[in-house]
């Protein structure tokens, strides 16, 4: 598990997509287990606003579940429970390995696998890939990173998977979908973060 760093984030705002840069906290796990007061670390961040966003997003996450503990399971926007999803186990397999040959979706597996951790832009990118361009009902993927984060927690996680499918409390529209490609290009354009997780990509040009 990685030691937390809060007193390096002044660019925070700028480095926290990069998943090649060492641009986060890496405070996700302490907080999960209650190692670190996360009162504590709001008033060492304070004029931090970008650090800040992410901590209430956690918040309100937490706040979801408690009112609204039935999407554990299930959408918290009904109306999508008539979504049809394809659910292709190979498919599926493919992801869980990082075989799908998008390769920051293969590389975020591949980290997800060897270490329990993924970098948040790269969640939101194999999330996505799973739900709107496999189809593969989010609950498959929520219950697969639950299995493997170490910063695992259910309303985060519930909440984000829910977010990335379009089902969840203001989350992303149903038609809004990450090209893996211009992710790949705008956030690891030198693919130093591909290339870590993906040996067989070390010949590739940028």
């Amino acid at each position: 598990m990685r030691d937390y760093d809060i007193d390096n984030l002044d660019n925070y705002g700028e480095d926290r997509n990069y998943p090649a840069l060492d641009g986060t906290s890496h405070l996700s796990v302490h907080l999960r287990f209650g190692t670190v007061s996360i009162r504590s670390i709001v008033n060492r961040t304070v004029h931090n606003q970008s650090f800040l966003n992410e901590l209430i997003w956690r918040k309100f996450f937490m706040q979801v579940l408690y009112h609204f503990p039935d999407v554990v399971g299930s959408n918290f926007r009904k109306k999508f429970d008539a979504l049809t999803w394809r659910n292709d186990p190979a498919d599926f397999e493919r992801w869980q390995h990082g075989e799908t040959g998008h390769l920051l979706v293969d590389a975020g597996m591949r980290e997800l696998n060897a270490t329990g951790y993924m970098h948040n832009r790269v969640r939101m990118v194999v999330a996505d890939y799973l739900c709107k361009h496999l189809l593969i009902d989010w609950r498959w993927g929520e219950a697969y990173f639950a299995t493997k984060l170490l910063d695992y927690e259910l309303s985060s996680n519930n909440g984000n998977w829910q977010w990335a499918a379009g089902t969840g409390c203001d989350a992303t529209p149903y038609f809004r979908k990450f090209n893996p490609a211009v992710q790949l290009r705008k956030y690891d354009p030198q693919m130093n973060y591909v290339k870590k997780w993906i040996p067989e990509a070390q010949f590739l040009k940028k």
